[in-house]
């Protein structure tokens, strides 16, 4: 039973990833972001999903195993340098672009939305600033602001996303 219902949720999580990043998307971002120019032997489609899926727990991946792993999920024997040389600042914005994608999609999930006056907006961020005072003796790298006496201190300055209900950005200013 309990094994059952482990493939239930797994099958339901694959699901809704196929869906979030469907295979049209995934293309057309790697075209946008200059991972493929053209299709030949390595897709974005299945770089995309070996990548994400096949780390998990303990498991120590290497480039070789990981193309070991394309070569099976696409049928197709690459080269070394084909597949090395893959691994460019565009993959990179590639993989970027798509954790953003997967950001936003969560972001619009039911439970997730703003109230009807804030509904047009796509997120609202909140932001909070306070000064942590530090011991007197680090005055001198770590001057206060605002302080009358001699002190030290530092500016911590947080922006939090109400859609995320989690920290946006946080800044330490000495």
């Amino acid at each position: 039973m309990l094994v059952h219902l482990c493939l239930l949720v797994l099958h339901l999580l694959l699901k809704t990833l196929w869906e979030m990043f469907a295979e049209e998307w995934l293309r057309q971002t790697a075209k946008e972001t200059g991972l493929i120019i053209r299709e030949h032997k390595i897709g974005p489609v299945v770089i995309f999903w070996v990548l994400t899926l096949s780390f998990g727990v303990r498991l120590q991946r290497t480039l070789a195993s990981l193309k070991r792993e394309y070569e099976t999920e696409s049928s197709k024997i690459i080269s070394d340098s084909s597949w090395y040389y893959r691994f460019t600042p565009e993959l990179v914005e590639f993989l970027h672009q798509c954790v953003i994608h997967g950001m936003e999609e969560l972001a619009k999930e039911p439970g997730r939305k703003l109230s009807k006056k804030l509904e047009n907006f796509q997120d609202v961020l909140i932001q909070d600033s306070t000064i942590v005072r530090l011991h007197s003796s680090l005055a001198d790298k770590f001057p206060a602001a605002r302080a009358r006496t001699v002190a030290s201190g530092v500016k911590v300055r947080v922006m939090v996303s109400a859609v995320a209900n989690g920290p946006k950005t946080v800044a330490f200013i000495l």
